[in-house]
C-alpha cells in the first residue's frame, strides 16, 4: 500500500507499543511499517513506550477511566500501588493479575471477594482527551478489549466519533470474567451485554488463532478471522539453533510474563521437575526470566539455588541469541479448570520467537487448549498433559538423552515459523484488512448520501 492508502487508526488498548509485554510486543509487530502520523495509542499503560512504530499516544487517567460511586469509597485502598486507571486485577489482555495475598492488601481481597474478577468503571471523554481526538481525527477504531472499561471505551468513542471498529481478542476472557464474587453474576450479565453490542456494531472481528476464530462463529454468529504475532523472520535466522549436542549444564529455559490463571502452577511443576531430576544427580538446571514481582513467588525454598536461575526479561535484542543457546524451551500452561477455560483458545506472544529459535520446545498442559493442539497437530512440541512431576521428569529425561529428537523438534518448529508467522506475510495480510474495513465502510457512507439526496 502507499501512504495514502493507510487509514488514520486509533488503537485502543490497556497496555502501550513496547518491547515488554506481551500485547505491546503483537502491536509493535502488527503495526510495524504503519506510516506514524497515521497512528495513535489511547492507552492505560506505565509500561516505557517503545516509540518505532506509534509515536502519537495518550494515557488515560482516572479523570477518563474511573470508579463509579459507591465503589470509588474504596479505590484507595484496594488498588495496586502505582496503578493510574489500570484494570483492577486485569493485566493487559485481560488476565487477572499474579499479586499474591500479601502484595494485594486486605482491602483489595475484600473488593476481589465483593466483586471478583475487577471492578467496573465509568467512562468519561474529558475536555483534554477531545482536544487531543480532534487534533488526531481517527478514521478507525481498533481495540483488544478485555475489561469492561475497554468495552465501554470504545463504545463511546464510535459513539462520539461516528467511525467504524475493529476488534481483536487476544484471550478467551468471555467465558472466564465474573464468574466470582458476590456481584459477579450481575456483573457478568452487563459485561456481556455491553460486549454483544460492540461485536454487532463492528466492522472487522479479530481473534488471536484459527481455533478462536472457529469457535467465535459459533458462540456469537459473527465472521472472525485470526491474526497472531509475527516476527521478521529474516533477523532471527542467524541466531537459530544449527548444534542440537546437550550444554553442561543441561538449560531449561521459560521467558516472559507469570500470569496467575496461565503458567504460575505449571511453570512450578516445571520448576519441581528440573529439581528432581537435578537432585537425583542430573546436569540440569532450569532459568526463568520474568519481572520480578512475577517470579518472586518461586523464592521459597523448594529448589535448589544452584539449580534456579530466577532473572529479569532480557532486552529485544538478545531474545533470540538467549533463546537459541538453550537446550530446551518451555511453555507452561494451568491445569486447573478456570485457567483451562481462559486458555482454550490462547496463542502466546512468545510462540513464534521460541519455534523460529529452532531449540526444541516442551508444551507442558491440558491437552484441550488450542497451543496443545496446534504442537500436537503439526508436531512441533513434544507435549505433557498429565498433569504432574513424574510426567514432566519422564519427558525431561526423555528429551535429555534423545539428541535425535531434539534436532528434530527444533527443525520442525522453526520451518512452521517460517512459513506460517514471518511478518512479511502476515503484518501485510494485518494492514490490508484494516484499510480495506476503513474504504468499505466509506463506500457504504457514499452511497447512503447519494441515496439522501
Amino acid at each position: 500500500m502507499s501512504a495514502a492508502d493507510f487509514p488514520r487508526i486509533l488503537v485502543i488498548t490497556s497496555n502501550n507499543f513496547n518491547l515488554i509485554s506481551g500485547g505491546g510486543i503483537t502491536l509493535t509487530n502488527l503495526f510495524r511499517g504503519w506510516p506514524s502520523d497515521r497512528i495513535a495509542n489511547l492507552h492505560e499503560d506505565p509500561t516505557p513506550e517503545d516509540h518505532s512504530v506509534c509515536r502519537i499516544s495518550y494515557r488515560l487517567s482516572d479523570a477518563e477511566i474511573g470508579w463509579a460511586w459507591p465503589l470509588s469509597l474504596v479505590r484507595g485502598w484496594s488498588a495496586p500501588a502505582g496503578s493510574c486507571g489500570g484494570h483492577s486485577g486485569e493485566n493487559s489482555t485481560g488476565a487477572p493479575s499474579v499479586a499474591s495475598e500479601g502484595e494485594e492488601g486486605v482491602g483489595r481481597r475484600y473488593t476481589r471477594w465483593i466483586v471478583g474478577d475487577g471492578i467496573p468503571r465509568s467512562v468519561k471523554i474529558t475536555d483534554r482527551l477531545a482536544r487531543w481526538l480532534d487534533a488526531f481525527r481517527p478514521d478507525l477504531l481498533y481495540g483488544f478489549l478485555g475489561s469492561m472499561a475497554q468495552i465501554r471505551l470504545v463504545r463511546e468513542l464510535a459513539r462520539t466519533l461516528g467511525i467504524p471498529v475493529a476488534i481483536h481478542i487476544m484471550d478467551d476472557w468471555p467465558s472466564v470474567l465474573y464468574r466470582r464474587g458476590l456481584l459477579g453474576p450481575l456483573l457478568r450479565r452487563v459485561v456481556q451485554r455491553e460486549f454483544d453490542a460492540v461485536l454487532r456494531d463492528a466492522r472487522l472481528r479479530l481473534g488471536i488463532c484459527e481455533d478462536m476464530c472457529a469457535e467465535y462463529r459459533l458462540r456469537y454468529g459473527y465472521p472472525f478471522f485470526p491474526f497472531h504475532n509475527a516476527l521478521d523472520v529474516d533477523e532471527w535466522l542467524p541466531h537459530a539453533k544449527r548444534d542440537w549436542r546437550p550444554g553442561s549444564p543441561f538449560v531449561v529455559r521459560y521467558v516472559g510474563s507469570i500470569v496467575a490463571d496461565g503458567q504460575r502452577d505449571a511453570l512450578r511443576d516445571v520448576c519441581d521437575g528440573v529439581a528432581s531430576l537435578r537432585a537425583s544427580g542430573a546436569d540440569i538446571e532450569m532459568w526463568v526470566h520474568a519481572p520480578r514481582a512475577h517470579a518472586a513467588y518461586l523464592h521459597d525454598g523448594r529448589f535448589p539455588r544452584e539449580g534456579l536461575h530466577l532473572v529479569d526479561p532480557p532486552g529485544a535484542g538478545i531474545v533470540s541469541r538467549l533463546l537459541a543457546e538453550a537446550d530446551l524451551l518451555v511453555l507452561p500452561f494451568n491445569f486447573d479448570t478456570r485457567s483451562a477455560r481462559y486458555l482454550r483458545f490462547s496463542m502466546p506472544t512468545k510462540v513464534p520467537a521460541y519455534m523460529v529459535s529452532g531449540t526444541p520446545i516442551l508444551v507442558y498442559g491440558p491437552p484441550e487448549i488450542a497451543i496443545a493442539r496446534y504442537a500436537r497437530r503439526d508436531g512441533w512440541g513434544h507435549l505433557v498433559t498429565t498433569v504432574g512431576i513424574q510426567a514432566l521428569r519422564k519427558a525431561l529425561q526423555w528429551l535429555m538423552d534423545d539428541q535425535a529428537a531434539r534436532e528434530l523438534l527444533g527443525r520442525r518448529a522453526h520451518e512452521l515459523a517460517r512459513q506460517r508467522h514471518d511478518a512479511a506475510d502476515v503484518r501485510s495480510r494485518f494492514q490490508a484488512v484494516l484499510a480495506e474495513t476503513v474504504a468499505k465502510a466509506r463506500q457504504e457512507a457514499g452511497r447512503s448520501d447519494q441515496t439522501t439526496t
